[in-house]
């Protein structure tokens, strides 16, 4: 959960457009949701600004599904990390929503759209062919 969707939630309550009880059953799985093999940061964005990122190299693509469906259902946007392509391939068949970035291994969804804090420009700077991945 972020801020804009817990402050949303809120004025719903204050309003009577939703009862506590509604409320409290969507914050049920604040701060953490126990997977079993991984434990999902559902209070990230809402301490950090962005939520959990996937680091997909050490992890099954079986692993990558729970944990990037779990993200979606909280309503937070998706960033998995290095990501080989025939994992990917699991991944992307399974979890519909993402994205695959070949070049960057990176798969991505996004259903928040992402508040930025500055219009000053950003430089990506690359020491030749091999720093491409990590540009894109």
């Amino acid at each position: 959960m972020d801020p804009k969707t817990l402050r949303k939630l809120l004025e719903q309550v204050s309003s009577g457009g939703v009862d506590v009880d509604a409320a409290i059953e969507r914050l049920r799985d604040l701060p953490y949701t126990d997977l079993g093999y991984a434990t999902v940061d559902n209070h990230r964005a809402l301490r950090q600004g962005v939520p959990e990122v996937i680091y997909g190299e050490p992890k099954t693509a079986e692993q990558i599904i729970g944990i990037a469906r779990q993200i979606i259902e909280n309503g937070q946007n998706v960033l998995i990390t290095r990501l080989e392509q025939e994992k990917a391939d699991v991944v992307c068949r399974s979890v519909a929503e993402l994205q695959y970035h070949q070049v960057a291994r990176v798969a991505t969804f996004e259903q928040v759209s992402i508040e930025r804090h500055s219009s000053a420009p950003v430089a990506i700077v690359t020491a030749g062919t091999s720093d491409i991945p990590v540009a894109e």
